[in-house]
C-alpha cells in the first residue's frame, strides 16, 4: 500500500485553479449573503421589504394600569436584508413623540449602525408602559385620560418616508 506523502496527492499548483491553495484549508467557502444583499439589492427595495407592525393588548386601558406593546419587523423575502441606522440602537418606540416614553433625551451615540434580517425572518420586541413620561432624571409624570399614539420604527430620519414605521392609538379612561 503506497503512502500518501510518497504520492503526488499533496502537491498544490499555483497554475491551476482547481487545486486548493493554502486559504482553503479550512474547507469552508461560504458567502456572506447579508453583505451580498446589501451590495446588490437598491435600497428602496431594502427598505420596501421590512415591514414594522406596533400593536397594544387592548385598545381601551383604566388609568394606571400597563399597556403591553409588541413591534415587530419581519423580511419575506427569501434573501437576507441589512439597513443603515442612524444609531446603535436600530428601532426605537415613542408614546406621543416622546422616545421611549421619556422627555429627556438619550445619551445615545449618534454614529451608524445596521439592522440585518436573515431571509423570511422576524424579529419581536415587547415593552410595558407604565402610563407614565420621564420628566428628569429619576422624575416621572403619570399621565391623565386621553388618546395616545404609541409609534415604533427602525431608527432613521427617513423612516417614515420610507415606511419603515407604524403606530397605533390607544384610549386612557
Amino acid at each position: 500500500m503506497r503512502r500518501i506523502y510518497d504520492s503526488r496527492a499533496l502537491e498544490r499548483s499555483e497554475d491551476d485553479p482547481f487545486v486548493p491553495n493554502a486559504a482553503d484549508e479550512s474547507g469552508s467557502r461560504t458567502v456572506d449573503w447579508a453583505a451580498f444583499s446589501h451590495a446588490f439589492v437598491p435600497t428602496a427595495m431594502r427598505t420596501r421589504a421590512i415591514s414594522v407592525t406596533v400593536s397594544t393588548d387592548r385598545d381601551r386601558y383604566a388609568p394606571g394600569d400597563g399597556v403591553e406593546i409588541a413591534v415587530e419587523f419581519r423580511n419575506p423575502l427569501p434573501v437576507p436584508i441589512r439597513l443603515r441606522t442612524d444609531s446603535p440602537n436600530v428601532w426605537r418606540w415613542a408614546v406621543d413623540g416622546h422616545d421611549a416614553a421619556s422627555t429627556i433625551p438619550r445619551g445615545v451615540p449618534e454614529r451608524p449602525s445596521t439592522f440585518s434580517f436573515a431571509r423570511g425572518e422576524r424579529k419581536r420586541f415587547n415593552r410595558r408602559w407604565p402610563q407614565r413620561l420621564q420628566i428628569d432624571d429619576g422624575e416621572w409624570e403619570t399621565v391623565g385620560p386621553g388618546t395616545y399614539t404609541i409609534e415604533a420604527g427602525v431608527t432613521r430620519d427617513d423612516a417614515a418616508d420610507r415606511g419603515l414605521t407604524d403606530r397605533t392609538t390607544i384610549e386612557i379612561r
